[in-house]
């Protein structure tokens, strides 16, 4: 077995049993904790709104609660600047509401940068995105391309 081969048995964390020069000798990769699989590319609109949801986690005391973002993606998957906050509306008590603005910004900062195909990155790098985290009942909503709202799950 080649020096290769070894190599790639112990960087894939197997057991490969090795002949060189005629000497048996076991080799045991260490064990490393077992990390999650690399995210799926995201490739269309539908894609890009679940990671997004994935991302939020909706603060308790913030019933009615809405803040929207304007940013840009690069063709990349990499945010274009900062995310400009364009509306808000904060409901709940003084410390709901700060912890409401900051549970929207770290869902946007946790999510980026995203792997994307290269036609759905081509798609983002000339699309600006306008998203909105609402704490409200789901309703009918402007859901087009950038257009994106994600509701607080019930």
């Amino acid at each position: 077995m080649s020096h290769e081969t070894i190599r790639r048995f112990v960087n894939g964390r197997h057991l490969a049993v090795a002949m060189l020069g005629g000497l048996s000798m076991t080799m045991t990769a260490p064990v490393f904790a077992q990390s999650p699989s690399p995210p799926a590319a995201v490739n269309n609109w539908a894609d890009l709104r679940a990671m997004l949801a994935s991302c939020w986690s909706v603060p308790p005391d913030t019933r009615g609660s809405q803040i929207a973002f304007l940013f840009g993606i690069s063709k990349t998957g990499e945010l274009r600047g900062s995310p400009l906050i364009t509306a808000r509306r904060l409901e709940g008590h003084q410390e709901a509401r700060k912890h409401y603005e900051e549970a929207a910004r770290d869902a946007v900062s946790r999510c980026f940068p995203i792997t994307v195909t290269p036609s759905f990155g081509a798609i983002l790098g000339e699309s600006p995105i306008r998203l909105r985290f609402v704490n409200t009942p789901p309703t009918a909503a402007y859901q087009i391309n950038g257009n994106i709202t994600i509701f607080a799950p019930p």
